[in-house]
């Protein structure tokens, strides 16, 4: 039994044997991540009046902006809707920690930052930087212990998920009854797009049944069913992951659009 079979990796960032674009993807992956993150910081702290994170249509209408969703500022819950906050307070501030604390702590975003941002490594057969050789892999440790807490995220991530739901749904309601416009379409679309987001997860699959060591009988061959449709939608955890982030800003982007005047949102039916 010899020692192995050593890679042929060339020496040095970014250096290898590889003749294909392999830098195309981690390239394209950190260019959207910072803009996600430099487009939050603008609207939260720089472009975020009231009137421009949503809009009514038809009196009861309210389409909300994802980024906003759900507006606890307008809650009479622990007196928030009388609370004299800071101007640089809003929505935002106060929930956006859920969903970024979800996200950052994801399996699929641990492997596209580690890749992106830390070049550890960048891809396949690439070479990485001399530090990180020197460092090593020492597991989730001081900064990254926090990605422990995904499981927690994602308990509060799906309250947040239902909210957005109900959202939808009173986004529905018109004055003459029920009906469909373009917003409450795009505030749907994003709804759906985060359930699948929520659902296809790796912690929400082992909660379902891989703890479990067997599933046999009752609750446990339940549970190991779920577990088994739960690892379909899995497989396209990165997919849903890229599509759900990208419409809270398309949704955002058609909020600010109509509140500024350059679109008009129109009611499709009302029944």
């Amino acid at each position: 039994m010899g020692d192995g079979i050593k890679l042929p990796v060339i020496n040095g960032l970014g250096r290898t044997n590889r003749i294909d674009n392999w830098w195309s993807q981690p390239l394209t992956m950190g260019i959207g991540l910072t803009a996600a993150m430099i487009y939050t910081f603008w609207r939260l702290f720089i472009y975020t009046t009231e009137g421009t994170i949503s809009y009514s249509l038809d009196g009861h209408h309210t389409v909300m902006s994802p980024i906003f969703s759900p507006n606890v500022l307008e809650w009479d819950l622990f007196g928030l809707s009388s609370w004299d906050h800071p101007t640089w307070v809003n929505a935002a501030v106060l929930i956006l920690w859920i969903p970024f604390g979800f996200r950052g702590t994801c399996y699929y975003m641990r492997r596209v930052y580690y890749r992106t941002f830390f070049a550890s490594p960048v891809a396949c057969w690439v070479d990485e930087p001399e530090i990180n050789k020197k460092l090593g892999y020492q597991g989730e440790k001081r900064l990254f212990i926090f990605n422990n807490l995904h499981r927690y995220f994602l308990y509060a991530a799906m309250v947040i998920l239902l909210i957005k739901w109900w959202d939808v749904t009173h986004a529905m309601t018109f004055d003459d009854g029920i009906g469909l416009s373009l917003g409450t379409l795009v505030m749907g679309i994003e709804a759906f797009l985060l359930t699948m987001y929520v659902t296809s997860c790796h912690a929400l699959r082992h909660l379902a049944g891989g703890m479990l060591d067997r599933w046999t009988t009752g609750l446990s061959q339940i549970r190991g069913k779920l577990f088994g449709q739960i690892s379909i939608l899995n497989r396209s955890h990165g997919f849903w992951f890229w599509t759900s982030l990208t419409f809270v800003f398309l949704g955002d982007l058609w909020v600010l659009a109509v509140c500024e005047g350059y679109v008009n949102d129109v009611a499709l039916f009302v029944i």
